[in-house]
This record gives C-alpha cells, structure tokens and sequence, in this order.
C-alpha cells in the first residue's frame, strides 16, 4: 500500500528530511564507521530491533522515530489549559543508532577489554553523529529544536548503542 504525503504535513516531511540527515551522516567518512543495515524513519512506541542483524555484511539499525504532538506553550512545553486548539504543535523526536557487539567468544567467557573499548568507541562515534546530524539537518533549525539528553542502550542480545529525544516545534519552519 503506498500513501501519499500531502505536502502540508509537515510532522512527516521534517521527521523524513531529519532521517536521510541522518543515514547520510553515518555514510560521511570522516566518522570511519561502517554502515547499518537498516536506516530511516520508523513508525510505534519503540524502534524494534528485529532488522537490526539481517544482512549479511552489515549490522545495526538507526531511526528517527515520532514520540508524541502536542499542543504547545513553548517548544517542549504542552500547553495544558482548556482552549488549547489554537496554541502552535509541538513535537518530542527520538533518534538512535544500535549496533551488533562482540560479547566474548562464545564460550560463555566474558568480552575482553579490547572488544569493550571497541564498542564504547563506537556508541560514543554514534551518539557524536546523530548530534551532527541533528543540528545540521535544515528541517530542524536550532531557534526551533530543543537537543535532550543522550542515553546510552545496552548492551543487551548482542546490541549496544543510544538515542538522543529532541522537541520541536511541529509547524512549518
């Protein structure tokens, strides 16, 4: 089934243009990371890990992900008193990247301190490229985005890695 987008929504036309900023930035060589299997724009609750470790070369998965509207005050700030149809829409964003790790050998031995390094290296490389990725992404100029906090994920089934949770203003920019 294919849908289209009427050009004045403007939730999914910035979310889009913030997830190829997004897989663009993981492909921009200057990081020196390898790719993801999966990159783009997912919809639910939570990004699922299920196409994390499907292809053959690559591993992992990076989203930009909806995570709620809202009638606005202020961007991050809803806007909670009655007749709050009139107030501007806001918008909570989550991006993350989740990579496949090395978690021993298999034997039911522990990481070694190398494959550790290894891997807080890269969710360090990927919280660092979702960030550039955020503030240079045009559809979210810094006068309408509010950047949170990172938060680290994992390690856990062999994934590691992070999200950043943002708030925007949900209007045409």
């Amino acid at each position: 089934m294919t849908v289209t987008i009427p050009e004045t929504n403007t939730v999914y036309t910035r979310l889009a243009a913030l997830a190829e900023c997004l897989c663009a930035e993981i492909l921009n060589p200057v990081w020196g990371v390898p790719d993801v299997c999966t990159c783009g724009l997912v919809p639910g609750e939570v990004a699922s890990a299920e196409q994390t470790g499907n292809c053959q070369t690559k591993c992992g998965q990076a989203w930009v992900r909806l995570v709620g509207l809202y009638p606005m005050v202020q961007i991050g700030t809803p806007q909670t008193e009655p007749g709050n149809c009139g107030a501007g829409l806001g918008m909570d964003v989550e991006v993350g990247i989740m990579r496949c790790i090395t978690i021993g050998d298999g034997r039911g031995n522990p990481p070694t301190p190398e494959q550790y390094l290894a891997a807080t290296q890269l969710q360090i490389t990927d919280s660092l490229i979702m960030r550039t990725a955020i503030e240079c992404c045009p559809s979210f100029p810094s006068r309408d985005t509010i950047l949170g906090l990172y938060q680290p994920l994992g390690p856990e089934g062999g994934l590691v890695g992070g999200l950043w949770n943002l708030s925007s203003s949900a209007d045409p920019v």
